[in-house]
């Protein structure tokens, strides 16, 4: 009989998607953070990994680059959006609740710094993926 692994719902999305767009492969790109004096981290986050490892997903890295966060950014952007000339206070008020989301993880080593605009150095990874159709039992 087959082990069938239970999955979460980020995993479960990921093939959903992949099963909806077969022909092509999906471009994903995701962040993380930089650790030991800029090393690149091999693998990728344990949701995708576990996703390879069961042979659900195959996976052709893009391209890694250093660079500030666009997640980060993005959210500030929105945060931004109703305020004509940002000060350090809003930053504050943004990174505090910023913070509060990523509390747990990887993803609390990429808090954004206290200055104003100072985002933090992630390693930005992108990456082709193509759901795996399973073999006949």
């Amino acid at each position: 009989m087959a082990d069938i692994p239970s999955l979460s719902l980020p995993q479960l999305e990921l093939l959903r998607l992949a099963k909806k767009h077969s022909v092509e492969e999906l471009r994903l790109v995701y962040e993380f953070p930089v650790l030991d004096d800029n090393e690149l981290s091999s693998g990728h986050p344990p949701f995708i990994q576990e996703l390879i490892d069961h042979h659900f997903i195959q996976v052709q890295e893009k391209g890694t680059s250093l660079c500030a966060s666009e997640f980060q950014q993005e959210s500030w952007t929105e945060y931004c959006d109703e305020i004509d000339y940002p000060k350090q206070t809003d930053w504050d008020r943004w990174r505090q609740g910023f913070i509060v989301q990523l509390s747990e993880g990887f993803e609390s080593l990429m808090t954004p710094g206290k200055s104003l605009g100072q985002f933090s150095k992630v390693w930005i990874r992108e990456i082709g993926l193509r759901g795996v159709q399973p073999s006949s039992l």
